[in-house]
């Protein structure tokens, strides 16, 4: 009986660990992408032929990630990631392989893999995407929120995202959509702007449900422009 108790206890250990790492990989990934798309606004040129050097550099910096039951990260492969060479896009494509409880219990190495697709914001399609057909200028809004913005990218639309620790997220308040009731996890995410610590990373409190309409329409519907990127230029 006690083989069996402790060998569930290493695979439960396994698993969470493992799906851990795949939050922290996914995250890193993201926020990567977004930084290099609006990067390539101006600095084409450097992001297409830097950015999966880039990318590459911030995963290698997870490999003494603190999970509890991982003692490895290695084995990195960015095979098939396209930075802008095949239009406006970033495609980041990874491969690794993650060793766990080493010296505990022979567990072979598990591969894991994570990918994420990001537009680029260049500016060419400005003239295009941000007039209608009747040559109105077109905003964005968020389901929630109750300002405007000029910039499809602005940062109060695409949230950076932060994994923490316990202690650094207890300093902000529970998110009333997954934390609220909870006691709490192993793994917290805050953003960058935000007031609240969530402990699921697919909470619809990290995420923005986002609009186009014209500037008059926001206008007449009780929208003020944002004070980052609705009140200057796009």
């Amino acid at each position: 009986m006690v083989p069996m108790v402790f060998f569930v206890w290493v695979a439960f250990i396994a698993l969470t660990s493992a799906v851990r790492v795949h939050e922290v990989v996914q995250n890193e990934l993201t926020n990567t992408a977004l930084e290099l798309s609006l990067a390539a606004a101006e600095h084409e040129e450097i992001v297409k032929t830097g950015g999966t050097a880039k990318a590459m550099y911030s995963l290698f910096a997870l490999k003494d990630l603190d999970t509890g039951g991982v003692s490895k990260i290695h084995g990195f492969n960015m095979l098939g990631s396209d930075v802008m060479q095949n239009g406006n896009w970033i495609c980041f494509k990874v491969t690794y392989r993650i060793e766990l409880l080493k010296g505990i219990i022979p567990i072979p190495d598990i591969p894991m893999k994570n990918q994420i697709y990001v537009r680029t914001w260049t500016g060419y399609e400005a003239a295009d995407e941000k007039t209608d057909e009747n040559n109105q200028e077109i905003v964005y809004v968020t389901e929630h929120g109750r300002v405007y913005h000029k910039d499809g990218m602005c940062t109060h639309i695409y949230l950076k995202v932060y994994i923490v620790g316990e202690s650094e997220a207890k300093q902000y308040s529970p998110c009333e959509k997954c934390a609220k009731d909870s006691e709490g996890g192993s793994t917290y995410y805050i953003t960058e702007t935000g007031g609240r610590y969530h402990i699921r990373r697919g909470c619809s409190g990290l995420k923005r449900s986002v609009e186009s309409m014209t500037m008059t329409e926001a206008t007449n519907k009780g929208y003020s422009p944002c004070t980052r990127c609705g009140k200057g230029g796009s």
